[in-house]
């Protein structure tokens, strides 16, 4: 079955999908139960459990931290600054418990759940001649400026998750990048193109956690909307620790909880 409905943009969650959350809560509810019983009697040890996150997964997992570890003390988690692509490529060897970084997911030997929508926004020099004749008055993140874009400069570096969404808008709109430059950090390439040195598509939670920036256009496309998911993610088939069972179930509970 298909927990989510993607003919939609932004995607909804299928009936199916309501039932899987509804029970996902009752076995994180239970879980929790039997964990507290248990540690009355104090036979659990800690465990360590490996989750690889991006930068953005990462920005998600922290939010998670502090009343996971509420929740479940017991529970040792141990996170491993990793890209997208690393994230599988650990997931599938079993280096790694879980991992939390954003679509799209190459390796069908994964299964993963959306747990945030990332929206994105394109960041342009007030001084591009793409936006020659446009109202940018009140431009913002909430309100960013419909432009037609031919040309791009600056791209995210192969294996991250920005490069997989950049990919796929270039792909929608048959454009061939000009001149591409490579940058690998995502906060150097907001700073790059806050610069005057081209085009960068970022996350909004890039932006609104920079200190810095000369004032940039923030653009999207007339008519679309912009945006990824963060997904939490486990390799099929393998059958992870009970630690890591309550850290996958917990994800996704907490996830349902916040829609």
């Amino acid at each position: 079955f298909s927990p989510f409905d993607r003919t939609h943009s932004p995607i909804s969650v299928t009936p199916q999908g309501e039932i899987f959350l509804d029970f996902a809560r009752r076995y994180v509810q239970l879980e929790s139960e039997m964990m507290d019983s248990l540690r009355q009697f104090n036979q659990i040890p800690a465990e360590p459990v490996l989750i690889a996150t991006t930068h953005r997964g990462g920005a998600y997992a922290a939010v998670q931290a502090a009343p996971f570890m509420m929740t479940h003390p017991e529970i040792h988690l141990s996170y491993l600054n990793r890209n997208s692509q690393q994230c599988e490529e650990e997931l599938e060897s079993e280096s790694i418990d879980l991992a939390i970084y954003t679509e799209p997911v190459h390796s069908e030997n994964i299964e993963y759940m959306p747990v945030q929508e990332d929206p994105l926004v394109f960041v342009i020099p007030q001084e591009s001649p793409i936006l020659e004749d446009l109202d940018i008055s009140d431009n913002s993140l909430e309100h960013p400026v419909e432009i037609d874009i031919s040309r791009f400069r600056i791209l995210a570096t192969p294996g991250q998750g920005l490069y997989d969404a950049e990919k796929s808008f270039f792909r929608k709109y048959h454009i061939t990048p000009i001149h591409p430059q490579r940058i690998d950090y995502v906060d150097t390439r907001y700073l790059v193109a806050c610069s005057g040195c081209g085009i960068a598509l970022l996350p909004h939670m890039t932006i609104r956690n920079s200190s810095t920036g000369q004032n940039p256009v923030y653009g999207t496309i007339k008519g679309d909307t912009l945006y990824r998911y963060v997904i939490v993610a486990r390799k099929k088939g393998r059958n992870l620790s009970p630690s890591a069972e309550i850290v996958w179930r917990y994800m996704i509970s907490a996830s349902a909880k916040n829609r």
